[in-house]
């Protein structure tokens, strides 16, 4: 299958009070008195305009400190960095089933949903796909399993990079998973793209496998779970990073993952800097 693309509303009460009317008790004390008390009318309905807007005012004011005692009891979303916020975003979806009719997606920070994960894996699918759809369950009871094993429970991770067209294909297809997901927005529009050319997705369903830092452990992982349903070589490392992963701290392979990225994008820039230089000699000459 081809990877194609694709609270509050506030309702403002306005009270609107009748003019205050002036009626005679009896036909006969209306004819006795044909011109009625201006003043005492004017009097009365300007005491009620002022009792009105002096409560509005009340109104205004206690809706305005509430709403200002609300703003400061909320509180601050936490500054977050890392290689897992560069690829996926400030924060990820989860789906609450509340029963068997209604769900409620959740936003979880990414860093905290991805705490404590040794193997974080990108899942592009989509529900448009006959083989995604075929896989999911596949992939459902895998997770399940790698999750359950003694001593390395719940250390594995996916987040849902999500292909469908459209919001609503995405919010259904989510039903049949139970992990995480890249906002819908980015994920079916320029960020899913990068992330599709950066891990050479060719087609979909992809299993891209990362390790705690962002290394790529495998971009195959769709393949080996077949092969391997049982997990027994999960997450399928090669012996030397094994090794590199057993004798260097997590922290040191951050610092080394991001000098090798500096580097990375000066050597790029360069030979951007130099193909562009050769093209326009060539121009000129």
């Amino acid at each position: 299958a081809d990877d194609t693309g694709g609270a509050t509303e506030a309702v403002a009460e306005e009270e609107s009070g009748a003019a205050p009317s002036h009626t005679g008790e009896t036909a006969d004390a209306t004819k006795a008195n044909d011109i009625p008390d201006s003043s005492a009318g004017t009097d009365t309905a300007s005491a009620t305009d002022g009792d009105r807007a002096a409560a509005d005012e009340s109104s205004v004011a206690a809706d305005t400190a509430a709403a200002s005692d609300a703003a400061t009891d909320t509180p601050s979303p936490p500054v977050q960095s890392g290689p897992f916020i560069d690829l996926l975003g400030e924060t990820l979806l989860s789906l609450e089933i509340l029963d068997e009719q209604r769900a409620q997606l959740n936003v979880n920070y990414t860093n905290e949903a991805l705490s404590g994960k040794k193997v974080v894996g990108l899942y592009f699918s989509a529900d448009w796909c006959g083989p995604c759809r075929q896989f999911t369950p596949e992939l459902v009871n895998f997770y399940n399993k790698m999750n359950a094993r003694r001593g390395k429970d719940n250390q594995f991770e996916i987040v849902w990079i999500s292909r469908c067209r459209d919001v609503e294909s995405f919010g259904r297809y989510f039903t049949q998973m139970n992990w995480l997901a890249m906002q819908p927005e980015d994920a079916m529009g320029a960020k899913g793209e990068m992330l599709s050319k950066k891990y050479k997705v060719k087609g979909i369903p992809s299993l891209v496998l990362l390790d705690e830092v962002g290394n790529v452990i495998t971009t195959d992982a769709r393949n080996k779970i077949p092969a391997d349903k049982a997990g027994i070589g999960f997450p399928w490392r090669n012996p030397l990073a094994t090794l590199y992963i057993n004798l260097i701290p997590k922290s040191l392979r951050l610092l080394l993952k991001n000098q090798v990225g500096e580097v990375k994008g000066k050597i790029q820039q360069a030979l951007k800097g130099l193909v562009g230089g050769k093209s326009a000699a060539t121009a000129a000459a």
